[in-house]
């Protein structure tokens, strides 16, 4: 390769993690704001309204009967797709302490993006990985089916 596609690539690839970075700081931003805007940041800390401490108020961000709005999943959804894309390979709970998140709240929006096929899985139930894309496995095999099968019950038949 001549030095001056050498000096292009270099360019290039200095350029996408650029855009890389500025996506995942807005993602984050975006985060921040919707869960400011539910008011999760500030407060008494532990024992507060309600008895519940910090972490426990992302629970309590919600609308009317107890649910989060389509935007707070939305902008979750978002920084798990920055967090996953920066760390691919990592489990929930590694992502939900990068990103400032109980695992438990992270569970619909990472059910949405498998669906979605903007993130892609490996392993089983708390060995899965996160990985960005499309492909993989869905991170089911070997649990029990609707009906509570086990697996082995279910290959004898």
């Amino acid at each position: 390769m001549s030095n001056f596609e050498q000096q292009i690539n270099q360019r290039v690839q200095s350029f996408v993690a650029e855009i890389t970075e500025l996506a995942r700081k807005q993602a984050l931003d975006t985060l921040s704001s919707a869960l400011q805007g539910a008011g999760l940041f500030g407060g008494r800390g532990r024992g507060g309204r309600n008895g519940v401490g910090r972490r426990g108020r992302a629970a309590l961000a919600t609308t009317a009967g107890g649910r989060r709005s389509a935007d707070q999943i939305e902008a979750t959804c978002e920084a798990l797709l920055s967090a996953i894309g920066g760390n691919p390979g990592q489990r929930i709970e590694q992502i939900g302490a990068q990103i400032g998140m109980r695992t438990k709240d992270l569970a619909l929006p990472i059910r949405k993006l498998i669906s979605q096929k903007q993130i892609r899985t490996e392993g089983q139930r708390r060995a899965t990985r996160y990985f960005p894309g499309a492909g993989g496995s869905s991170g089911r095999r070997g649990r029990r089916g609707r009906r509570g099968k086990s697996a082995r019950t279910a290959a004898a038949e």
